[in-house]
């Protein structure tokens, strides 16, 4: 620049210098007026282009001073020293004052938003976090179990201790006076103390060798007591059965209660953690049917093979849903099957268990689900459990209809459990007298508006349509359409020679084969 000062007039050169002044004050006021809206970044980068103006201004003041001694040598024609007068002299003072009274300006602008909103949260905590990791690794016990542990705490406190020290040399500049000796002496204590904690390992290293060299004493003296006549002599008096890991057969239902009681016992049986170790026993503990399916052998880990069964059967939302839905499967019962009463009220509470270890019990609580279950209760119970919601003592309202529900019923329960006992069971229906048939008939004279099997009134005697009866064996398959009358082509009720479809009859060759005649094809 000054070089160039040669080049250009004293007109241009004070110009230049006006332009820069310009530009730093025009800078300068930006700064005073949005710092505080300003992010870190733009804080930065705003400031290094004000330094920037700054230091144009020094050069424009100097080219400027360089310029009148020029000027003055020209028009000087004794070769004496060129110097300026106190007034070109005050003018040149006063620029680069104006100029560093500005940038200080800036300078404490930018410091109070930077440090204040963006500096002093992160630096403290970083050293905050430094300083707890040392304490915590300083207040660990020396002891051969703790060894890998510490190992892990000083490479933790070590990796703290390096970003507490580089944040302090990020943030150095704009620290007040106030507050930087207190923080460059706690980031100086957190080296110092690394340097302590890292010459302690040796204290853990001694304590293992320690222990192991305890261990293999007592190991010696067991094989030697071994060794004697009358400890081989000596037998158990029980022998306990050794426990195997639970396995997991695909229900949905008993998938989260299956990992967390196989994870436990694995832990106590297995306590060294190693990965393939569990890799195999948990492939073990799987059906083989699920492990080929899903080709749990092809995983690495426990971990990515747990990882592919909760996608398969760990969705909480629908293991609740198919819970729900059990509930729903069940038929409506009659007075005279208290045996099936106990075991409705037994699932219920069966689900709910499961729904809480799901932490889904809203679904089972939903009033369509409640009034579900109610619909399911014999009639003498609705009457029991009417009264019982009326009855302005048991305090029955929308909220709490679930639980009140709940509780009527596991004291139907205990009553049920104990009549049963006792003998007492409800009246049973009577007896089938068998009258002599005047005419043959496939239709059952013994009708009640609901189905043999499950009891559901909708197909009363259609066979074909009921969902029980297809899961039942042969035997009771033909003895339910024996009981019903119906014909054993169609599963329907008709008169005797009346013709009937013969669209599902069974097409097995063994069947054709064999003397039984035409039937249809759920009695295969």
């Amino acid at each position: 620049m000054a070089e160039e000062a040669y080049w250009k007039s004293v007109t241009q050169l004070k110009q230049e210098r006006t332009m820069a002044k310009g530009a730093l004050t025009k800078v300068a006021n930006f700064f005073s007026r949005g710092a505080g809206s300003m992010t870190e970044i733009e804080l930065r980068e705003e400031f290094k282009k004000l330094t920037l103006m700054g230091r144009n201004v020094s050069e424009a003041n100097y080219d400027f001073r360089s310029g009148l001694l020029a000027d003055i040598e020209a028009r000087t024609a004794e070769e004496v020293e060129e110097e300026l007068s106190e007034q070109q002299e005050a003018d040149m003072e006063k620029t680069i004052n104006e100029s560093e009274i500005r940038m200080n300006e800036v300078i404490i602008i930018v410091q109070r938003n930077l440090w204040s909103r963006y500096g002093q949260k992160e630096l403290e905590i970083s050293i905050q976090e430094a300083e707890t990791a040392c304490d915590n690794a300083a207040e660990t016990s020396v002891s051969a179990l703790n060894r890998d542990g510490y190992e892990m705490q000083l490479v933790f406190m070590e990796k703290l201790v390096k970003e507490a020290s580089k944040s302090l040399a990020s943030w150095e500049l704009w620290i007040p006076e106030t507050e930087k000796a207190n923080l460059e002496g706690r980031v100086k204590d957190l080296k110092s103390m690394n340097n302590k904690l890292e010459a302690r390992r040796a204290e853990f290293v001694f304590a293992q060798r320690n222990s192991e060299e305890e261990k293999s004493a007592y190991l010696l003296t067991l094989t030697a007591a071994s060794s004697t006549p009358h400890a081989a002599n000596t037998t158990p008096l029980v022998r306990i059965k050794p426990i195997s890991l639970p396995k997991f057969h695909g229900c949905k239902r008993d998938f989260h209660r299956w990992r967390r009681d196989w994870e436990s016992l694995q832990r106590q049986g297995e306590p060294t953690g190693s990965s393939e170790v569990k890799k195999i026993q948990l492939l073990d503990s799987m059906d083989e049917k699920i492990s080929r399916n899903l080709r749990l052998s092809t995983y690495n880990t426990a971990e990515n093979i747990f990882r592919v069964l909760e996608n398969r059967y760990g969705n909480k939302s629908t293991i609740a849903i198919e819970i729900i839905e059990d509930l729903e499967k069940i038929p409506v019962l009659r007075a005279d099957q208290p045996r099936r009463v106990i075991d409705l009220i037994q699932t219920v509470e069966k689900a709910l268990a499961d729904l809480t270890e799901l932490g889904k019990t809203n679904a089972i609580k939903n009033p369509l689900v409640t009034r579900s279950i109610e619909s399911k209760l014999p009639d003498p119970v609705k009457k029991d459990w009417l009264v019982f919601m009326v009855n302005p003592g048991n305090r029955v309202t929308p909220e709490n209809h679930f639980d009140s529900l709940l509780e009527f019923l596991k004291t139907q329960e205990e009553i049920l459990e104990k009549l049963e006992q006792l003998g007492v069971t409800e009246k049973s229906e009577k007896p089938e007298r068998n009258f002599e048939r005047k005419y043959y008939s496939t239709r059952s004279t013994r009708r009640d508006g609901r189905c043999i099997v499950c009891g559901e009134e909708r197909h009363e005697e259609k066979l074909f349509f009921c969902k029980q009866f297809k899961s039942l064996n042969l035997v009771e398959k033909l003895d339910a359409v024996k009981r019903l009358g119906a014909c054993k082509r169609c599963l329907r009720c008709h008169e005797e020679g009346h013709e009937c479809e013969n669209t599902y009859l069974c097409r097995k060759r063994e069947c054709k084969k064999g003397s039984s005649s035409e039937h249809h094809f759920f009695l295969s």
